[in-house]
């Protein structure tokens, strides 16, 4: 650890109290005369440090657009943050009203819940949004919600694409077909939001789904557990000869499902199902980032691995699958607008004010920093005014290297 008093800082506005390191971005705000101590501002810092170690990643990975085959990355996510939609119009810097938190406006967002962590925890928050006014609606119109769990065994050694692929087709199968239907009639099922995510750990990846189910009445949810299972252990038996066991398929309702819309995004700072902590030995994608940021090789190509496996790159084009899945009509049956994870990036986070706009020429600036300058340009904006943005980009080197990732 560097001693703060061998910092080379770079001064901020008159009665900022911060300080920023030139090599590592770190700040410093000072809490008396000659004491300081160290502001990581740290979640919106941390997202993007993994949204570059993503970026990284996922780089060389290209497809071929256009007529004359020009080569373009694959994963919006290498641009993500970085690229400028209208080079004219440069980039906005928004406050928002009630938070005052601040964000830039007119950069590409790749609206990756499974790559980024910037878009992830955005579009984490409206989802977890849905997840509470479908649960409350259901309750209010005196009906009852049950939280399904289901697995399938994997090892080590098998492909992360297949391990996927094999949790999804007998869920699907399970859902499908006449006996589907009579259960869902039976038990006066309204619906269902089926969510995936993913550990990985000793015995590789582990993909598993869990659903919301909802339905008009209160009903046994052991007894619907059991008869899920039955269909469950039918389709792996019909698929791939497997004798699955008990603990594959759980469906609990009351306490069990309120507990996860509750706690939905909220294990790292309001993000979603990639973001949450594992438990015991197995780490989330994003944890597998967080180590290959610090060093880790290995993590790294691991995230790779579950990368390439939730988002394939078939005939030069990458088809992610999607996080969370309503049932049809469920979403309009709870008066629910529709919204695709690209555009909820895309869409200002809330009511804010445009402080005002930096050129193309300030931005790459900004960028080609050795540290994330665009982290502390957000703390200056946050508890500053425009000029104060302005003063902080003036100041900021001239620095002959390609923008940082």
């Amino acid at each position: 650890m560097i001693a703060l008093d061998d910092l080379s800082t770079l001064p901020m506005p008159t009665a900022f109290g911060i300080e920023v390191d030139l090599q590592t971005g770190e700040m410093r705000t000072q809490t008396g005369p000659g004491q300081y101590e160290i502001d990581h501002f740290e979640r919106v810092a941390n997202n993007y440090l993994l949204r570059s170690a993503a970026r990284k990643l996922l780089s060389p990975f290209r497809v071929l657009k256009n007529e004359a085959q020009n080569e373009f990355p694959a994963c919006r996510v290498v641009r993500c943050g970085l690229g400028v939609l209208n080079q004219k119009n440069g980039v906005g810097i928004y406050k928002a009203i009630q938070h005052k938190r601040a964000h830039f406006g007119g950069v590409v967002q790749c609206g990756s819940v499974w790559h980024c962590a910037v878009c992830s925890n955005k579009i984490s928050v409206r989802r977890r949004a849905e997840l509470v006014i479908a649960t409350n609606r259901i309750n209010e119109d005196g009906g009852s919600c049950g939280l399904l769990t289901c697995t399938v065994p994997h090892a080590a050694s098998d492909v992360y694409a297949d391990v996927t692929d094999n949790v999804k087709r007998l869920y699907a199968r399970m859902n499908s077909g006449k006996l589907a239907k009579n259960f869902r009639e039976r038990f006066e099922v309204v619906g269902s939001i089926k969510a995936l995510e993913f550990t990985i750990g000793l015995n590789g990846i582990h993909p598993h789904i869990h659903s919301l189910m909802y339905c008009k009445r209160a009903v046994n949810w052991l007894e619907l557990s059991d008869l899920l299972y039955l269909r469950y252990a039918a389709a792996a038996k019909s698929e791939f000869g497997w004798n699955l066991p008990r603990l594959a398929l759980d469906l609990r309702g009351g306490n069990k499902a309120s507990d996860y819309v509750a706690k939905w995004g909220i294990e790292s700072e309001i993000t979603g199902g990639a973001h949450k902590k594992a438990r015991g030995e197995s780490l989330t994608p994003f944890e597998l980032l967080e180590l290959y940021g610090n060093g880790d090789k290995a993590a790294g190509q691991t995230w790779v691995q579950f990368a390439k496996s939730i988002s394939p790159i078939k005939n030069n084009k990458v088809t992610s699958s999607r996080q969370l899945v309503w049932s049809r009509g469920l979403k309009e049956r709870f008066g629910i607008d529709d919204m695709t994870d690209e555009q909820i990036a895309e869409q200002q986070e809330e009511p804010a004010v445009l402080l005002g706009s930096i050129d193309f020429e300030q931005w790459l600036k900004v960028l080609s920093q050795p540290y994330d300058a665009r982290v502390v340009l957000l703390q200056i904006a946050s508890v500053g005014t425009f000029s104060d943005v302005l003063t902080f980009i003036n100041q900021l080197p001239t620095v002959a290297t390609k923008p940082r990732n």
